[in-house]
């Protein structure tokens, strides 16, 4: 919990029978203090109750992580030339911000840290479960993973695959962001995730 008083200025020795400066010093304190009121009672750190241009602010100002921009490929036809003579495939694609549920999906991915440090597949099951029905990056509470399958093979491949038909959405989101890097995996593993 944050300090409920700030620590005090004060004048020197030297200055204390200086009224002005002690009214100055006064009115320091009083204004330092409505400031450390205020950033206590607005809860800037819990972006799950944010939205819009404030829970930009805090995702890229407090956590670093500044709102994604996701790919979306619209009027896609592929082979419609041949190779290597012409163009393979033809789409237009067009980037959206994400939403504020998105987002906060995101870093409640990044940033979630009661399954503790080390990665596991139980770890990996419950924070993807927890993107999955954690809507608007909230964390509830996860007794099950049954509808997700990891296994990993022996060259460093880790294949997911998701049979949740309750929330289809869901599922695709989550793909999309698995897939354009904004969910943090280890490094070492190539990540292959398909919904079922």
């Amino acid at each position: 919990m944050p300090a409920q008083n700030i620590i005090k200025s004060y004048l020197y020795q030297q200055y204390q029978d200086d009224l002005d400066l002690q009214a100055f010093v006064d009115a320091f304190n009083n204004l330092t203090q409505q400031y450390a009121d205020w950033c206590n009672t607005i809860n800037l750190p819990i972006y799950s109750t944010l939205s819009g241009l404030m829970l930009d602010w805090i995702g890229a100002g407090y956590y670093g992580f500044p709102r994604p921009s996701i790919g979306i490929a619209s009027g896609a036809v592929y082979n419609i030339a041949t190779y290597d003579v012409d163009t393979f495939g033809l789409a237009t694609s067009e980037f959206v911000a994400a939403s504020d549920d998105i987002y906060k999906r995101i870093l409640t991915w990044k940033l979630y840290r009661g399954d503790g440090f080390s990665m596991d597949i139980n770890w990996l099951k419950k924070r993807l479960k927890r993107f999955l029905i954690g809507v608007n990056g909230t964390t509830p509470i996860i007794d099950n993973t049954y509808e997700i399958s990891v296994k990993v093979s022996k060259t460093n491949t880790i294949n997911i695959v998701v049979n949740y038909p309750a929330d289809a959405a869901s599922v695709t989101l989550l793909i999309e962001c698995m897939n354009s890097g904004f969910l943090d995996m280890p490094l070492q593993y190539t990540t292959v995730i398909v919904s079922a």
